[in-house]
């Protein structure tokens, strides 16, 4: 640690750039959890000692900020083109564009980030050393375009790497199993395309998921297995935390006029957030609602969400066939809002069909609620029975009946966590520190750093090895991260020959640099 510290003690090292596909939450303009993640990475990159981050990513509405230059906008003339299902601002899918808009919309993404990239260069004096692409989509092609140009003009440091959020692959699987509404396209595509054949396209990704990892390699199958990593996603805790808000006091400026009155009556909260897409499962919801709201008259359900007109229709419409009283609709909020909301509930409910990962749980926790999902998906990997429970899924959920059926389990497990109490008494208690100790953005954002720091020293080594004429494995070699070597003052104790202190302690230290994980002395 002391020798990679003193060896860093240079003017800031660290130069990225991100490629976003949402957009962040700013300017009145809600965004969906890969938009603030991203946001969330680029502010953590920069409170970071040596490293300086720069972003561009997608808006129809926002615009440039006049007082922070380390982020762009990609001007829109249309909604953001989404790959599988619906977000807060748009459900334009990327299936809608035709062969020669596909191909102007990723030439032009191109084009404003080289000539974002080559300012940035000229502030800071050096070239970048990492790009991120976000999504195996667009952006990772994208990603891998800039790098193979920019190694053409002679700037060869930079070094590309993608995080892999779930809807890209969701959309590729849904081609591969011929879904009608996804014709096989964009999956072939990005075959061809071939960012995801070599590590010359990407020199490594991250995945939000350990399950997506089995589903990204089913889709790109030459890609090294080695550079496939698991990647915990981070939690803003300075905004999702225990708020101490009520529902008496604080819920009221979070509901439509119509649904105010319905407050006086509710003295515990269950808590829905989540696109209207099918997957998200809100039918579910509101089949449980229907079920313990008759049990407990002071029980209300606050939804949190939105979607394309119809599905507001459909859900809002089936809440009120259900003759629900107590269910109120609070649609799309900013984070400060679902912190305060997450804060006020008894329990958080989100029982997705095998969500990609589940950032809302960890956000529900944060603030000290505990949460109910499906056994199905990213939950799996973090859901323990110390926070939360995950029921069983049901084939049939997409039908009437096993919707139904899932929402009748799912009523028994919120009626369970409201007679004991989880919030208060055993769950609950136990969700701040489990976050905070495994969920923070800094511990995510270093990973990442430490990983593109070893992958590109190993990028590099092998580059250098094919110039010298020297025979190379490019991935699973054994070229460490660290080589170093020591001069001893005093024989070891071998063949017979005793040894002094200084002696043993160099060869205890020999054996145990030997010990370490990439490094070879």
């Amino acid at each position: 640690e002391n020798m990679k510290e003193w060896s860093a003690m240079a003017p800031p090292d660290v130069l990225m750039f991100h490629i976003g596909t949402n957009n962040w939450q700013r300017q009145g303009e809600f965004a969906p959890g890969s938009g603030i993640l991203h946001a969330s990475m680029h502010d953590t990159f920069n409170s970071m000692p040596g490293v300086k981050c720069y972003s561009m990513y997608p808006s129809k509405r926002q615009t440039d900020p006049e007082d922070d230059k380390t982020f762009r906008i990609f001007k829109l003339k249309h909604d953001i083109p989404i790959c599988e299902s619906v977000s807060p601002n748009s459900s334009f899918r990327w299936h809608s564009m035709s062969n020669e808009e596909f191909a102007a919309y990723r030439k032009r993404q191109e084009d404003e980030i080289c000539v974002y990239m080559d300012e940035i260069e000229k502030w800071e004096g050096k070239e970048f050393d990492y790009l991120i692409s976000h999504h195996a989509f667009t952006n990772a092609m994208t990603g891998a375009q800039i790098v193979a140009r920019r190694h053409k003009e002679g700037k060869k440091k930079v070094r590309h790497f993608n995080f892999v959020h779930g809807t890209a692959l969701k959309m590729y699987i849904k081609e591969k199993d011929k879904d009608p509404e996804y014709p096989l396209r964009f999956l072939p595509l990005a075959q061809e395309h071939g960012v995801f054949n070599s590590l010359e396209g990407c020199a490594g990704i991250w995945v939000n998921s350990q399950d997506y990892i089995g589903k990204f390699l089913d889709c790109f199958d030459k890609y090294p297995k080695e550079r496939c990593v698991f990647s915990r996603i981070g939690v803003n805790t300075n905004i999702f935390c225990p708020k101490g808000t009520t529902i008496e006091k604080d819920l009221p400026k979070y509901l439509r006029e119509e649904d105010k009155g319905k407050v006086a009556g509710i003295k515990r909260l269950v808590t829905f957030v989540g696109k209207f897409a099918d997957w998200k499962r809100l039918d579910v919801v509101l089949y449980a609602a229907a079920a313990y709201e008759k049990r407990f008259p002071d029980v209300g359900t606050a939804i949190i969400g939105s979607g394309p007109p119809e599905a507001v229709s459909l859900y809002e419409g089936l809440a009120k066939s259900l003759g629900l009283e107590r269910a109120m609709f609070l649609g799309a909020q900013g984070q400060d809002a679902l912190a305060d909301v997450f804060s006020m509930s008894e329990l958080g409910m989100f029982p997705s069909y095998k969500e990609p990962f589940g950032m809302v749980f960890i956000e529900c926790m944060a603030c000290g609620t505990p949460t109910v999902g499906a056994k199905s998906g990213g939950p799996t990997e973090f859901i323990t029975d110390a926070c939360g429970v995950l029921i069983e899924e049901e084939e049939g959920w997409r039908s009437e009946e096993g919707a139904k059926s899932l929402g009748a389990r799912l009523a028994e497990t919120v009626t369970q966590a409201l007679n004991e109490d989880w919030k208060g008494k055993t769950k609950g208690p136990k969700c701040v520190s489990f976050v905070r100790e495994n969920y923070s953005t800094l511990a995510q954002c270093e990973g990442m750093l430490d990983n593109m720091k070893t992958w590109s020293r190993l990028e590099a080594s092998s580059e250098a090895k094919i110039e010298q004429g020297a025979p190379v494995c490019r991935l699973g070699s054994s070229w460490p991260d660290v080589l170093m070597f020591h001069i001893g003052t005093n024989n070891w104790q071998r063949q017979g020959e005793f040894a002094p202190g200084s002696g043993i302690l160099h060869a205890s230290m020999h054996n145990t640099f030997n010990s370490m994980p990439g490094v070879k002395c």
